[in-house]
């Protein structure tokens, strides 16, 4: 079963899926589609969702309740008969996350003998802070629960070279595999469509972009402080933050503390198409610190905007910073200079944003699942193909 080129029955184990938007569900949908593209027939499991349907093919749906701590995750209630029934025929299983649904997906590997690879999507030990202190485990522990989970599977995905290392540096001694799942290169061919001047009233060309979660760990206080210190380098500049999250009311009213609000566009979440358009007229910002690989960075890297980014965890692994964006570290002003510096020189923005293209093309989902299928066939034959 490890000849990649016959057809497989693959099992996704996760506990975020649509409607949800964030980088694991992105993840699964583009490895969804691009698996069964190859012929593999693919098998989502996940939490029920009050705003999805229980019908769709392929999908295996579990009753489910919120997860209190944080958006986005529901607690899967381990029953549905009919996914228990396909279980023991697939050939490998991969589960994403490591909650309710990913526990699944360990126990029917050991259960019926099916090689195991789990990608390790979230630095957890940085997400502790959404649990109250009072059952708040800590960093060690996290390790230590990490370690023991990993250690039970037949193989690791680390979304980064940096996670990589931060996973073994836990003590994990299963194969870890630096495997950055990459976008759809087709998805961003199109032309612009969506004018953000007549859709969004901005009309300017000092426009910056930021697209994901609205939570403490996207360090978005930062970016708008940053924001405002550009603005007294480039006074036409206007941010646009595309995404939500739990600190949305914060964000807004921080702006308005910092006096920036007037230039802050909060967009919402986009549709896919939009927000395409939105990342090729834009010069893209991005400050988070606990990003095993920032997805969104190589969205953005596909539709060829330049990126400036704080140089941590997984931007040190997709930007080459002077070639295909700009690296910097976590001070107001450096950021702020960077982004002027793009603004002011268009010849140097376009050069950075046809680089990035050019290596998020080298990187892109058709590549990637290339890549996973191979790590797939080492759970068989013991070493990568």
């Amino acid at each position: 079963m490890g000849d990649r080129s016959k057809s497989m029955r693959i099992g996704l184990f996760t506990d975020t899926y649509v409607p949800e938007v964030n980088g694991v569900v992105t993840v699964i949908k583009t490895m969804t589609r691009e698996l069964r593209k190859k012929g593999h027939e693919v098998f989502v499991f996940c939490p029920s969702h009050p705003d999805r349907d229980d019908f769709w093919p392929g999908v295996y749906s579990f009753p489910s309740l919120k997860f209190a701590f944080y958006e986005g995750m529901r607690v899967a209630i381990p029953y549905n008969s009919s996914a228990f029934r396909l279980i023991p025929s697939v050939d490998i299983i991969h589960s994403h996350t490591p909650g309710s649904m990913g526990l699944m997906g360990l126990w029917a590997s050991k259960l019926y003998h099916i090689p195991h690879v789990h990608t390790y999507h979230t630095l957890l030990v940085d997400y502790r802070r959404y649990l109250p202190r009072v059952i708040r485990p800590n960093r060690g522990m996290v390790k230590s629960i990490s370690r023991l989970l990993c250690n039970r599977c037949d193989a690791i995905i680390a979304p980064s070279n940096q996670m990589k290392t931060e996973l073994e540096s836990y003590g994990i001694t299963r194969p870890v595999y630096a495997l950055p799942f990459g976008v759809d290169e087709e998805e961003f061919s199109h032309e612009i469509r969506w004018n953000v001047t007549t859709e969004l009233n901005i009309n300017t060309k000092d426009l910056l972009l930021y697209v994901g979660r609205f939570g403490p760990e996207k360090n978005l206080d930062f970016l708008l402080r940053s924001f405002r210190q550009l603005l007294t380098l480039r006074p036409g500049a206007r941010l646009i933050v595309a995404g939500d999250g739990p600190q949305r009311e914060f964000l807004k009213k921080y702006a308005l503390t910092l006096g920036i609000a007037p230039f802050v566009t909060f967009a919402g979440c986009l549709q896919r198409r939009e927000l395409v358009d939105l990342y090729k007229q834009s010069l893209f910002v991005f400050a988070s610190k606990t990003e095993t690989q920032g997805l969104v960075l190589e969205e953005a890297m596909m539709a060829g905007a330049a990126v400036v980014a704080i140089g941590i965890m997984g931007p040190r692994d997709i930007i080459t910073s002077g070639k295909t964006g700009i690296l910097v570290g976590e001070d107001e002003n450096e950021f702020a200079r960077a982004c002027a510096r793009l603004l002011q020189d268009g010849d140097e923005r376009r050069r950075l944003g046809t680089a990035a293209r050019e290596w998020a093309r080298s990187q892109s989902s058709q590549v990637s699942t290339g890549r996973l299928l191979d790590i797939y066939s080492s759970c068989f034959s013991g070493s990568p193909s």
